[in-house]
């Protein structure tokens, strides 16, 4: 274990080195790159950024005016998971809230609307958080009162 955090220390201080290098990631004080992320955090949650299909770690670090390696620890510090996961549950919770509240709409409509590139990983997404397909949650919220699979909120 003890082995694990050294190589994982050393691989940030290169990131680190490599922000320095790269003008388009501004290196900030730790501290200080953490209170502007979360900041920034709610008006990107505002105008639905997450729905903005990145398809890197800086690409989303970009749009929230950070570094990676300041994303990255804000949401392993302060979420407990990394970004693209906490990503994926917004995406996922917005889908099936659009899923129960729009019943004509495809859910290729809805895949795109929140941010999926395509119905097949939509869907297996959805699948790996609920336990059901697209369609068949929306079956199953049909026919029930509540949501099934989706327990907690997990906005900041």
């Amino acid at each position: 274990m003890e082995n694990l955090v050294r190589r994982l220390g050393r691989f940030f201080k290169k990131e680190r080195e490599t922000a320095a290098v790269n003008p388009s990631e501004p290196v900030v004080c730790f501290k200080e790159g953490m209170a502007a992320l979360e900041a920034t955090l709610p008006r990107w949650l505002e105008r639905s950024g997450w729905r903005k299909p990145c398809r890197t770690l800086a690409e989303a670090a970009t749009d929230l005016e950070t570094d990676t390696v300041t994303l990255h620890h804000y949401f392993r510090k302060r979420m407990g998971m990394d970004f693209r996961t906490w990503r994926t549950r917004l995406r996922l919770e917005e889908a099936a809230r659009l899923l129960l509240e729009e019943p004509d709409t495809k859910v290729t409509d809805i895949a795109e609307r929140v941010g999926f590139s395509n119905r097949s990983n939509f869907s297996r997404q959805f699948h790996a958080h609920t336990g059901l397909t697209p369609a068949a949650w929306r079956e199953k919220a049909r026919a029930s009162s509540r949501r099934p699979g989706l327990t907690k909120t997990i906005y900041v």
